[in-house]
């Protein structure tokens, strides 16, 4: 009879005098985000520029473009942003999770330079499986793009909060990835499923009845990407093709040329400037639509570049999937010269973290990784792989960290290690070849790594002189390797469930001899495809994140491990992730971070739930410092920090706060808590005499710098709209600008 590993009174036990189990941890609010994805084009307002980074907008000034400086970054939207628009004093942003939500976020533009967001929501279609491809504003109008449920208006009557109406396109076929207004026409183009690219033209001359004028396709090899313009479109890829759009219902070659292969273009003037794929940029001359020629070309970085902005009388801007903004002057336009190039904080897809004397390390999936500073998350220093100028040669998946080498798995190479001794200068240590890196950890003398692609295997490499790294075992693996943790003499993999298999949940192999794993053990209880593992090693207890949810796993004894309590999330998703330090352990799905008390391991309580743009995590990690990063890829990076109330008073939903009195600049701070799937927040103030201010914020006390709403027109009478606010406490500050009496405040949901 095989022994019961560990007892459910002796593990009670023995957490009642582990030294973290004494007090409660405080629960984390989201403090900082940064970076994320830039899915659709820069938007220009004069000389500041307004980046679409992940669920943000980053605005920086280019009154120098010598010297760009960012100057804020806005309050997020719902979800990674993949449309972008301004009219007027506003800007729209679309934007979509991977649970079948979209919607629209507004940010207002009264201060250009401090974005503030004035709206979010998911409402302009009351069905499900939302799918927004993008939006553009054309004749006033505002036009959403929706994959599933067609194409949607607004005349923006309330520029604060647009109202949509759906029109007679109650489908779009195509995965559009840019859509432009030129007078009556909305170009839309982008990829089709075969590989083709296509141009769809719709006439928007009477706004409520936008009707397709024509729909087209050409090689998507030759035109990788389209750049659409009145009467005319450019195609950019492995040539250089100018379309004539004159009869929109034709589309028809006039000149062309073979180019180095590119992944987009800008075009300025009569120049075409194409760059993404490879190395450099080119200039190409169009001003004989029938005869393009070559024209210059460029030494730059622009590995990844998708999007660009022109600003009129400026900078021709070339963001990049290397976090990369270059700045080039074009007015010599044959000779293109880079004038500036920033960095983007957070990076446009960071995949893994992790702390290091005081700074965080954040690998970046195309090219590295870079050192940032840990308040901020501004880069002070970047690391990029000697990798062929390709993204599919790269891919960095996961980061280990031994001393003050950081170990990287990139898919398309293997293992490299970089000395980040010198935090300011990190450089490649050593490397070797492991192709289709994807899970790592570093134990000692060895780092553990492990692939799927082309027949799983796992790896040990000697790394004891890092100059020269060396695999000294391998060993087949029957199923899709997700996370690899090793403790003391155990190497503990989550691991993919297949079809017609045992296989899924958690291995575990003794490093017995480090340089020679076995394997001792194999637990699937109901987990099916694991995602993620996080180990507390003072009780024997690891944490693995399944399909569904968090199993709770005593690992007292490896070879015979046993689930002794679960947390259910609800709905089965892929990608899940799991961390835990102390009393508390988070879950990342779409539906959010799932902030878990285990101060009773069997059986986890949520004790919060906070929104993270409706998609799953690349990576979940539990900082020294007490903080909690969750990285979402292309929503960009969140930090949470302990909440602190300041004493906040508590009122409860509709309830009247009357009576209340200050003198100018007094601040009263007031919190309520609000439920998941709420619609909207209403906070309003009415009555007495004097004048205030509102200021509302999600997980955190609201200042002058940030907040996620506020109101300040004078007297007394504010009111602040939060569209689907995350669920949480929501922290309301009334503000005297002069002294008040009588005011009374009501939150409403």
């Amino acid at each position: 009879m095989t022994p019961k590993p560990l007892s459910i009174a002796l593990l009670c036990a023995c957490l009642a005098a582990a030294p973290h189990a004494a007090a409660a941890e405080p629960p984390l609010e989201l403090t900082l985000l940064r970076g994320g994805a830039i899915q659709t084009d820069p938007v220009a307002a004069g000389h500041l520029v307004h980046f679409p980074t992940g669920r943000t907008i980053a605005t920086w000034d280019y009154s120098d473009p010598a010297a760009p400086v960012r100057v804020a970054t806005s309050e997020p939207a719902g979800g990674a942003i993949n449309g972008l628009a301004r009219h007027g004093d506003h800007l729209y942003a679309s934007w979509r999770g991977y649970d079948g939500s979209s919607g629209v976020t507004t940010w207002s533009l009264a201060d250009p330079a401090r974005p503030q967001r004035v709206d979010n929501s998911e409402d302009y279609v009351d069905l499900d499986n939302k799918f927004l491809l993008g939006l553009t504003v054309a004749n006033d109008q505002l036009y959403l793009f929706d994959n599933n449920h067609g194409v949607f208006v607004s005349d923006l009557a309330d520029p604060a909060r647009p109202a949509f109406s759906p029109t007679d396109i109650a489908t779009v076929p195509t995965q559009y990835t840019r859509i432009v207004a030129h007078g009556d026409m909305i170009h839309a183009t982008g990829r089709n499923w075969l590989g083709g690219t296509v141009l769809d033209l719709y006439d928007v001359s009477v706004p409520n009845a936008p009707f397709q004028v024509a729909g087209h396709g050409v090689d998507g090899l030759d035109s990788f990407s389209l750049i659409a313009e009145p009467e005319r479109a450019i195609g950019v890829g492995n040539r250089l093709t100018v379309f004539d759009l004159s009869e929109p219902t034709l589309m028809n070659p006039r000149g062309a040329l073979d180019i180095p292969p590119a992944i987009t273009g800008a075009r300025v003037g009569e120049y075409v400037y194409t760059f993404g794929w490879g190395e450099g940029l080119d200039v190409w001359n169009i001003a004989d639509v029938d005869a393009p020629e070559a024209a210059g070309h460029l030494d730059l970085f622009a590995l990844g570049g998708r999007r660009s902005l022109a600003i009129e009388g400026g900078p021709l801007l070339l963001p990049t999937d290397t976090d990369l903004v270059h700045a080039l002057d074009v007015s010599a336009p044959a000779a293109p010269a880079n004038i500036a190039t920033g960095w983007l904080p957070g990076g446009v897809a960071a995949v893994d973290v992790a702390d290091h004397g005081g700074d965080i390390v954040l690998l970046q999936a195309n090219y590295g990784l870079t050192i940032n500073d840990a308040q901020t998350l501004a880069p002070t220093a970047r690391f990029e792989a000697g990798l062929p100028e390709h993204l599919a040669s790269r891919s960095f998946e996961q980061m280990a960290m031994s001393g003050d080498t950081a170990w990287l798995a990139a898919w398309g190479f293997g293992l490299i290690g970089v000395d980040l001794s010198d935090p300011a200068a990190p450089t490649e240590l050593g490397r070797i070849e492991f192709p289709f890196a994807s899970v790592l950890d570093v134990a000692g003398d060895h780092a553990y790594v492990a692939k799927w692609t082309n027949g799983g295997v796992f790896g040990v490499v000697d790394v004891s002189d890092p100059t020269a790294p060396s695999l000294v075992w391998q060993g087949a693996l029957a199923s899709q390797p997700y996370a690899l943790r090793v403790d003391g003499q155990h190497a503990y993999l989550a691991e993919g469930s297949q079809p017609g298999t045992e296989n899924g949940g958690l291995r575990i192999y003794s490093l017995d001899d480090p340089a020679s794993p076995v394997q001792v053990g194999h637990l699937d209880d109901g987990c099916g495809s694991a995602f993620d593992l996080a180990i507390d090693s003072e009780v024997s207890l690891l944490y693995l994140a399944c399909r569904g949810g968090v199993q709770v796993i005593d690992i007292a004894e490896p070879q015979a491990p046993a689930v002794i309590g679960r947390y259910d999330a609800g709905d089965e998703e892929s990608y899940t992730r799991v961390a835990q330090r102390h009393d508390r352990a988070w879950f990342g799905n779409n539906a959010g971070l799932h902030e878990l008390d285990v101060s009773d391991p069997t059986a986890p309580v949520r004790t919060q739930l906070t929104a993270l743009g409706h998609q799953s995590v690349a990576r979940l990690a539990a900082l020294d410092d007490g903080r909690l990063a969750a990285l979402g890829g292309s929503s960009g990076v969140h930090l949470f920090a302990p909440g602190d109330g300041e004493d906040a008073t508590p009122i409860e939903n509709r309830i009247p706060v009357p009576g209340l009195e200050g003198t100018e600049g007094e601040g009263l701070l007031y919190a309520i808590e609000v439920p998941a799937g709420t619609a909207a927040l209403h906070v309003l103030s009415y009555g007495g005499r004097g004048n205030v201010s509102l200021l509302v914020r999600h997980g955190q006390p609201p200042t002058d710098d940030e907040a996620d709403g506020r109101s300040t027109r004078p007297g007394n009478n504010e009111t602040v709209r939060i569209g689907n606010p995350a669920a949480g406490t929501w922290y309301i500050r009334l503000v005297g600008e002069t002294a008040f009496s009588n005011v009374t405040l009501q939150a409403r949901y």
